[in-house]
């Protein structure tokens, strides 16, 4: 039986870089997860209905980073999301099948990580550049 991995969570901004670039850096931290190998071509995005968006996924062996390519400003604009909103998600997988990465549900761990984020403004938030994504504003997530 597989093993798969759920305790990766992190936010994520939407920019206008990442969306004119349709491109989205994972944080550094995503390497390390058991959800990702570098074999893997594509990943898919889960928001909170369990609607999902298949999208490239690559590893960029310079930055040591992965990133989403092809698919982030499909799911910004179908989730109606702006410039400036915020996302929290977790990465799921097992290092085989297609990874997820999925709109983390309002509760208290992604909450915390959220006022962590909100009280610092700085930090690490995935981005069009090497940073993180969640789809929160002043409001909720998506």
């Amino acid at each position: 039986m597989a093993s798969f991995s759920f305790d990766y969570c992190f936010l994520v901004e939407v920019t206008a870089s990442n969306l004119k670039e349709d491109k989205l850096y994972l944080p550094v931290g995503a390497t390390s997860s058991n959800a990702l190998n570098k074999q893997c071509q594509k990943m898919i995005l889960v928001n909170k209905e369990g609607n999902s968006w298949t999208v490239s996924l690559r590893f960029n062996e310079s930055g040591g980073m992965y990133y989403i390519r092809s698919g982030w400003r499909m799911f910004c604009l179908d989730n109606r999301c702006d410039i400036g909103d915020l996302f929290v998600f977790n990465l799921v997988g097992d290092g085989k099948t297609s990874p997820l990465m999925c709109v983390c549900p309002e509760r208290k761990e992604c909450s915390e990580l959220l006022s962590k984020y909100l009280s610092r403004k700085s930090g690490h938030i995935a981005s069009g550049s090497a940073s993180s994504s969640l789809c929160l504003t002043g409001r909720t997530a998506v």
